[in-house]
């Protein structure tokens, strides 16, 4: 049983301190049992795992590095995985997850919890320490070298670089480095999201790693490990780290609960799709779960139902004792229990990673445009209906099906609140009618939340045309033309955003989402806050906005960035998300209210506008007569015979800036210069 705490307002750092009282009948779990399980029942199930894929089995025809170092890459990554989900989920508990004690000040709320942040740096030096071993071992097991051969330290020093899994596992690591050392020096919650946030991409960047199997489609499979790997973690580390704080947690132990129930919710709903979209890249068909790989995501499977059904059941029933007081020991015993199945389900996938698919990883004989850009080439889009192209890209399809529900879910919540406020209006005498049964009433509580259907309309709009744009012809050919990919990138940032920003999306968080007055970082804090930070107010203003824009537009096309857009998913994953978020603020900067501080006056609007459609004229006739063709190498490899003279395609990707860029400017003058005030209403501004 934990001990009984009160609060300390002395300490910024110590949140709560034990009250001495008789010792308990009964011992409680000890803080290190959780992640011990965790790692042990991962080494098991990982030993077995890959015993029976035959992954540990000397190689024949290639160097063998031999069994100590074949064994020690999957034992180690499961020890690497287990510490990089305890920091993960330690800094998500230091800046969302864990109250402030009850009547505390305002220094004290807003100060991060010592204890998740100095289990985060232990977890992230560990992290460390297993992402440097890792690549060590990738390495020589990738070179058939022993751990004791005078040649693998002059080679790991000239060829590490060159490898994907040792280059990513080194970034991961560094990732580890920066998220430790910022936790040891953390004090906010705000630095412990952030650190969070980084965490996760460190995580999230293994996916470039994964296998594919003989599929045309290497993207999705990066995009569904990753997403995989992000919720795993997520899922598994915050159960490890509840039941290591359990009874330092003390009183604040059921909303902490509570709130991780929320998220594991959506840990498992991105775990269980993006690992079924993962699998459908590894497996031809449904036979091949018969075979040894199989059998193992079979037992994956089996592992993610019942971890659904006992995180059901803590929903269920557990948390209802926890929020009363009672019930700890149960928690605690049934979470052990998630906690081995989870470090099982860690070893079984170190395992998978070791062990060749049903399929070949090789397709037998690629295309030019496959072995470049990782997609077959699309058809002459002469010769078919180009505008009904479409390859699904999954990530940002997700995005926007997610993007969509979110704010669906904060209409509703908003009305909502806006018809229970009226009530209890109502209730205390200030209306005369009853507002739960008469029409007028319905239409005073949506006209007080004053969300309009247009606002919505707007957001689904931008939704399913940035679903359009990436997976639809833009998407499809801008992988291997460089007119094409102008028109996607161009459409991301001028076209996309507008109806997005028209949709409000800040506002309706600020409606929608309840505040948190207990010092943690909930939806409404973490949306709210990062909108109306000063540096997004710095970025949003025309001026800043529009030469933020246009550099963003100028590195892209004069360095090398654009060839590593065209040839690698991380290139053009970057390309899209910055296009993308560049041009929210240049929209949030164009289409700004007259009244708002971050618009300026009239003239700044129009003359950023106006210089973006110079340099859109210049840009254009640069490309008509320049005898520079960009990104020359990537796309002179992919021998299309619908295109083969690259100076005419860039020709046409200058009439493409000029078709984008000149009515989108010339339709926000007209809207900014419409919403202006003039004569005395301008006066009275």
């Amino acid at each position: 049983m934990s001990s009984p705490v009160r609060p300390d307002a002395s300490a910024a750092g110590d949140d709560l301190r034990p009250v001495p009282r008789a010792p308990a009948t009964r011992r409680s779990v000890p803080p290190a049992v959780a992640p011990v399980v965790a790692v042990v029942a991962g080494l098991v199930a990982c030993v077995v795992a890959a015993s029976s894929t035959g992954a540990m089995d000397p190689l024949v025809f290639v160097e063998d590095a031999g069994p100590l170092v074949r064994w020690s890459v999957p034992l180690v990554r499961v020890v690497h995985d287990v510490a990089a989900a305890v920091t993960v989920a330690s800094l998500a508990f230091a800046a969302c997850l864990v109250p402030a004690p009850a009547r505390s000040g305002p220094r004290i709320r807003a100060t991060a919890p010592t204890a998740p942040l100095r289990l985060a740096v232990g977890a992230g030096f560990l992290w460390l320490v297993t992402a440097l071993a890792g690549a060590v071992l990738t390495f020589a097991d990738a070179a058939g070298l022993p751990l004791s051969s005078p040649a693998l330290v002059q080679q790991l020093q000239a060829l590490v670089w060159q490898i994907d899994a040792t280059r990513i596992g080194l970034i991961s690591g560094a990732c580890a480095f920066v998220v430790a050392t910022g936790a040891a020096l953390a004090r906010s919650r705000t630095a412990a999201a952030w650190l969070g946030a980084l965490a996760a991409a460190g995580i999230g960047v293994l996916g470039l790693a994964s296998h594919t199997g003989a599929s045309d489609d290497h993207e999705t499979s990066v995009n569904a490990m990753g997403l995989h790997l992000v919720g795993a973690t997520t899922w598994v580390g915050g159960l490890v780290v509840l039941v290591v704080l359990h009874r330092w947690l003390g009183e604040r132990l059921g909303v902490t609960a509570r709130r991780y129930s929320t998220l594991a919710l959506a840990a498992f709903v991105a775990v269980g799709l993006s690992g079924v979209l993962a699998a459908t890249t590894r497996l031809a068909s449904w036979s091949d779960l018969g075979t040894p790989y199989g059998l193992l995501i079979v037992v994956k499977s089996l592992a993610f139902v019942a971890l659904g059904a006992a995180g059901w059941w803590h929903r269920r029933s557990t948390l209802d004792g926890l929020d009363a007081g009672v019930g700890q020991r149960a928690f605690v015993r049934l979470a052990l229990g998630e906690v081995a199945v989870m470090g099982a389900t860690f070893g079984v996938a170190a395992a998978l990673s070791r062990s060749a698919p049903p399929v070949p990883e090789e397709l037998p004989d690629p295309t030019p445009a496959l072995a470049v850009t990782g997609f077959p080439a699309p058809p002459d889009p002469a010769t078919v209906t180009w505008w009904a192209t479409w390859r699904t890209d999954w990530l940002w399809l997700a995005v926007a099906v997610v993007a969509i529900g979110l704010y669906a879910a904060g209409v509703v919540a908003a009305r909502v609140a806006s018809a229970r406020a009226l009530v209890e209006s109502h209730r205390d005498g200030s209306r005369a009618e009853p507002l739960e049964d008469s029409r007028a009433g319905r239409r005073r509580a949506q006209a007080v939340v004053g969300w309009s259907r247009l606002r919505t309309t707007s957001w689904v709009l931008g939704c399913l045309l940035l679903v359009w744009t990436t997976s639809g012809p833009l998407g499809t050919y801008g992988r291997v033309s460089f007119a094409w990919h102008t028109a996607l990138l161009l459409v991301l940032a001028l076209v996309v955003p507008l109806p997005l920003v028209a949709g409000s999306p800040v506002r309706l968080a600020e409606r929608a989402l309840a505040s948190r007055d207990d010092g943690t970082l909930g939806p409404r804090e973490v949306v709210v806050g990062l909108a109306r930070s000063g540096v997004v107010g710095a970025l949003t203003r025309p001026v800043v906005a529009t030469v933020l824009l246009v550099a963003g537009l100028v590195v892209l096309h004069a360095s090398g960035l654009l060839d590593l857009a065209f040839t690698t998913h991380p290139g053009h994953l970057v390309m899209v998300a910055s296009a993308l978020a560049v041009g929210v603020l240049w929209a949030t900067a164009m289409t700004a209210a007259p009244d708002s501080p971050a618009r300026g006056p009239l003239r700044t609007v129009l003359l950023c506008l106006g210089a973006l459609v110079v340099g859109a004229f210049a840009t254009a006739a640069w490309l008509a007569r320049s005898s520079t063709i960009l990104a020359a190498e990537p796309l002179g490899g992919l021998d299309l015979p619908w295109l083969p003279d690259l100076a005419a395609d860039q020709v046409r990707a200058g009439a493409v800036i000029l078709f984008v860029v000149v009515p989108v400017c010339v339709l926000l003058a007209v809207v900014a210069a419409a919403r202006t005030p003039r004569g005395p209403r301008a006066r009275g501004r």
